[in-house]
């Protein structure tokens, strides 16, 4: 519950003694017997806690809860401090209290006001502080693993119990992009191993965007079909898109349906990924059959990296246009190369990405013509490759996960 101005603080006086046998003085048993007092420990505070901020909730003309039946907030009596049990899962482990009930003076309604108190939805047992732990701890390691390491420090929480806590968390994140930053990301995908599909069955889209101090945040995460529509994952976006003063930059990886899911609603400019170009270069001549490391294949290979190499802090634009034509020309005679040599696909593949390749530097727009976008394929796949996953377990726990190492999340 959070601390309202007006409010004074309290003092609680706490004390306690306990009766612990130990066998021995090392470290290890004088830790195991702390454990074994945490719950206790834990209970008792709760509940001094609670009746001292009860108590003071009850003397004040009007309280912080209304009765459910009659909306009364002011007139109250005790009916017990010490009630039906309750169970809470706190940072450390699950406790047991006393619920603290109260009822109206007008209508004779009871109203339980321990979850009040403490913040949280009337029947829920796991606070949202602790929900937004264990989900992150699921998110950087496996289940099994976060369930491991919480036992190994008194924390007796069930690898069911931090899955259920990344969906809850998961399933409330949203990502969208920030007219405050840069008009300018990145979209791509990647395969994710889906249960009942083979290989990786699923492709994660993620839409990126650029922060003007440096460095890049997410702005949308979905899971579809490969080569699917991307319109879900571009929608929450569209308005914001407008808004900015300038066409929204946007550099992909030549997958035409991202442009597809935007057309005739918001004018961007497309900047191809110059990394991907001979990289996927690489693909697209393993079809035309080319035997890898040839003579033939290294030539394109080689063309392309020095095509796609593009030297930095470049302002003349009179430069800037000698330097594009003199690729540009340069990659037409690669083009005409594969067409001489019947390489149709790379040939094909190469006269669709040619009218994307330059758009960036074109407009002397700062920045970068690579994906950054692959080093956080990296962070999704050294979670993501654990297992096969439902879409929404791999969907909520990428969010989680990637919030965590781009956007700021930290429980």
């Amino acid at each position: 519950m959070g601390k309202d101005p007006q409010r004074r603080d309290i003092t609680v006086e706490f004390n306690c003694q306990f009766r612990v046998a130990l066998g021995s003085s090392d470290f290890s048993s004088i830790m195991k017997a702390f454990i074994m007092l945490l719950p206790q420990l834990l209970e008792d505070f709760f509940q001094k806690v609670l009746v001292g901020f009860g108590e003071y909730e009850m003397g004040l003309k009007q309280k912080s809860f209304a009765c459910r039946c009659c909306g009364n907030d002011q007139e109250f009596i005790w009916k017990t401090r010490h009630g039906k049990a309750t169970s809470i899962l706190t940072w450390f482990r699950w406790i047991t209290i006393k619920q603290l009930q109260v009822q109206c003076k007008r209508c004779g309604g009871k109203l339980y006001i321990t979850r009040t108190l403490l913040g949280m939805e009337q029947k829920k047992r796991v606070p949202e502080e602790t929900r937004r732990k264990l989900a992150l701890m699921g998110a950087l390691t496996s289940y099994r693993v976060s369930e491991k390491i919480g036992n190994m420090f008194g924390w007796a929480v069930d690898k069911m119990t931090i899955w259920k806590s990344v969906q809850q968390i998961g399933a409330k994140m949203d990502f969208v992009l920030d007219g405050n930053e840069e008009p300018r990301g990145e979209a791509d995908g990647t395969g994710v191993g889906i249960t009942g599909i083979p290989k990786r069955g699923k492709e994660l889209k993620v839409l990126v965007q650029y922060k003007k101090g440096g460095g890049i945040r997410v702005a949308g995460i979905d899971i579809g079909n490969y080569n699917g529509s991307w319109k879900k994952l571009f929608q929450k976006s569209i308005e914001v898109m407008k808004g900015f003063d300038r066409p929204f930059l946007l550099l992909t990886d030549g997958d035409t349906s991202i442009l597809e899911s935007l057309k005739g609603k918001v004018t961007i400019l497309v900047q191809r990924c110059l990394w991907h170009i001979p990289y996927q270069a690489q693909y697209v001549l393993w079809k035309d059959g080319v035997k890898r490391k040839s003579e033939e294949w290294l030539h394109v290979v080689t063309e392309l990296m020095e095509i796609c190499a593009i030297r930095p802090l470049v302002d003349c634009q009179g430069t800037i246009q000698a330097m594009i034509a003199s690729k540009q020309t340069r990659l037409e005679k690669v083009i005409a190369f594969c067409l001489e040599k019947e390489y149709t696909h790379t040939a094909t593949y190469l006269e669709n990405a040619r009218g994307d390749m330059f758009t960036a530097i074109e407009n002397r727009l700062e920045g970068k013509t690579t994906s950054r976008v692959e080093r956080l394929f990296r962070t999704v796949n050294m979670r993501a490759n654990v297992s096969k996953w439902s879409i929404d377990g791999a969907l909520n726990v990428t969010k989680v996960r990637l919030a965590y190492y781009y956007n700021g999340f930290d429980a």
